[in-house]
């Protein structure tokens, strides 16, 4: 080891392997979750909330989709298992799509969901940490239920069922708590990218605190101007000239070209845009910067355009954990021997068993760690039962249903299952992923943050483009840290992307540059950037860091392309091209059905309980069973 990697503590012993409680699950090993779920090595070895390292699509998780996209086939055995329902997910819609299917069509109905991760929940992951005794919760996707306020009925209804009172937030929430510690918003200005490291507090954006920055002078001032956002840009222009230059346009090249940002504040925009759509300012429309409300627009006088939304925005509602609580509220409320209680309260500290999951006899039941790699109706009759097969433990099993719900991803469906049409496959190859990853780091302190006056920062030249102290949410019996002597969960971003192509090219590009990239390379640049943002203040890299959970997702928000012009589908309801790949995509097939965001082209929570609903409500009468 390098003396730098060693006074970085990348020799210190930390919770940073993957370990189920002492049971190792490493890539190539013969111990597989489904045999820990079973008992091989103990019903209790087997929590993957707890497992820290590299999580998300982690190792095991997509090596099977990705042989069988290469042309690899397997020969199932049959386990002359036969359901009413098979859902392909158990993300929040395959989870939800069981939910209603059961409310809805059959209450007693046998289902059974496959999902290729070692956990449920798709990218509402949970992580947890232990330290000293204690637990701390950590979210590894999904962050929050957005704009609860303005959820359509059916994912409002489903919500309310499980028990979710989004308006109480303020309930959990506590809010005075940072700015009670003097802690404020910075920027870290990395010297790689900018001639030195600075550490400016003060706005997320533009704050005074930059003119004492590496930035040049003239950069600050373009800054300070663009933040401000009182100037309109495109004066003398007429609303169809406007439309016309946000349409035509990157936001960057608007900046550029219209607002007169110079390259140092180009760089400095570039990444302000991927926290919320995993793409940076190169390749982000100007029409969907204005659309929401980012800088550069503020005194251009634009009409408002019909279906943009208005008034309090809808608030949000954060559990500890994200939106895995949501997932672990439809999993308990389908599986009660899962978990004890009853409440929104209550399952954030609720302990999961997951021998309870795929237990013979329920009529509920989640098997994990199974990619299906066949999917089709017998005898190639539409009317027919449909055959699944999965692999599992690099062993194939096929299990029959009469009728199926995808809640996968689209772009998989053109090589498992051979029903369906030439068209249709087409359109779900249309389907686009745009990469992500949220990265949990357990601090043993937070001290330095306090000494420093931060909450969190946005980075524009770091490899991590956001750091941040975790939301402070007490739920339950859940206490969220009070002081900055306790432990504590710091919340990292990165998305990985390949600046100067179009989009979904860096999307692609991206994904293979997550899948290529080891933890220990995740490591060093946590400790690395952290000790160069934080040393002022007292922070160890060596000392400090107790845990670190890389959550990667190299198939992350759903987008959709179109084929001729490459444009991504960033706002569905504002598609200008006649052809809605993702419409023509979840068409049903026969007894096969389609959930799941690619479905709408919307990768948020509403849309994938929507989704699940119109799948189920698409399904005829069925196969007899």
């Amino acid at each position: 080891m390098n003396p730098e990697d060693k006074r970085l503590g990348m020799h210190r012993r930390i919770s940073r392997r993957d370990f189920l409680n002492g049971a190792g699950i490493a890539l190539g090993t013969t111990l597989l979750p489904l045999q820990l779920l079973h008992g091989a090595a103990g019903a209790d070895a087997y929590y993957p909330p707890a497992a820290s390292g590299m999580r998300g699509a982690h190792p095991g998780s997509f090596e099977v989709a990705h042989a069988t996209v290469q042309g690899q086939r397997w020969r199932a055995a049959n386990t002359f298992e036969n359901y009413d329902l098979v859902v392909v997910g158990a993300g929040i819609s395959g989870l939800a799509a069981a939910y209603i299917y059961r409310r809805d069509v059959k209450p007693d109905a046998r289902i059974l969901l496959l999902d290729n991760h070692d956990d449920f929940g798709g990218h509402a992951k949970r992580n947890e940490f232990c330290i000293g005794g204690r637990t701390l919760i950590g979210f590894g996707g999904t962050q929050y239920i957005e704009a609860p306020n303005h959820y359509p009925a059916v994912a409002a209804d489903l919500l309310r069922e499980l028990g979710i009172d989004a308006s109480r937030f303020s309930d959990y929430h506590h809010g005075s708590l940072y700015p009670s510690l003097g802690l404020q918003e910075a920027c870290f200005l990395d010297r790689d990218s900018f001639g030195s490291d600075h550490l400016a507090l003060g706005s997320y954006g533009y704050s005074d605190a930059l003119r004492e920055s590496p930035l040049a002078a003239s950069t600050v001032t373009e800054l300070k101007r663009l933040f401000e956002d009182k100037q309109d840009y495109l004066a003398g222009m007429s609303q169809a000239q406007r439309r016309q230059v946000v349409q035509s346009i990157s936001w960057r090249e608007y900046l550029r070209k219209y607002a007169g940002l110079g390259e140092e504040a180009l760089r400095f925009m570039q990444k302000w845009t991927e926290g919320e759509w995993a793409i940076g300012a190169d390749a982000f429309p100007a029409w969907l910067a204005w659309e929401g409300g980012y800088p550069g627009f503020g005194g251009a006088a634009f009409e408002v355009a019909e279906g943009v939304p208005t008034g309090d925005g809808g608030g949000i509602f954060h559990f500890p954990d994200g939106n895995a609580s949501v997932a672990r509220l439809l999993v308990r409320n389908m599986i009660p021997e899962v978990a004890p209680g009853n409440s929104m309260e209550d399952i954030v500290t609720a302990r999961f068993d997951y021998s309870q999951l795929d237990r013979p006899g329920s009529d509920t039941r989640i098997r994990l760690s199974s990619t299906v790699v066949d999917l089709r109706h017998r005898g190639g009759d539409l009317n027919a039962e449909v055959d699944i097969s999965y692999v599992s433990g690099n062993e194939a099993h096929s299990v029959s249903a009469a009728q199926v719900i995808w809640a996968g991803y689209n772009a998989m469906l053109p090589h498992i299952c051979p029903d369906t049409p030439a068209a249709q496959k087409a359109a779900q190859g249309q389907s686009v992923r745009a990469p992500l990853v949220y990265t949990n780091v357990l601090l043993r302190n937070w001290k330095s943050f306090e000494k420093l006056g931060l909450a969190r920062a946005y980075c524009p030249g770091s490899f991590f483009q956001s750091v941040r102290l975790s939301r402070p949410v007490s739920m339950g019996g859940y206490q969220f840290p009070q002081s900055p002597d306790e432990p504590m969960v710091l919340n990292l971003q990165h998305i990985p992307l390949a600046p100067g192509l179009p989009a979904a090219e860096q999307f692609r590009a991206g994904r293979q540059t997550l899948l290529t990239t080891s933890f220990d390379s995740f490591e060093r640049a946590i400790r690395e950037q952290l000790d160069r943002m934080l040393a002022p203040g007292g922070f160890d890299a060596a000392r400090d860091i107790a845990g670190i959970t890389v959550n990667r997702w190299s198939h992350g928000y759903a987008f959709t392309t179109d084929a001729a012009s490459g444009e991504v589908s960033w706002y569905p309801e504002y598609w200008q091209h006649a052809n809605r790949p993702w419409e023509a995509a979840r068409q049903p097939l026969g007894n096969i059905t389609f959930a799941g965001t690619d479905a709408s082209s919307n990768g948020m929570t509403e849309s994938a309980i929507e989704e699940a609903h119109r799948a189920v409500h698409a399904l005829g009468p069925g196969a007899a069973s």
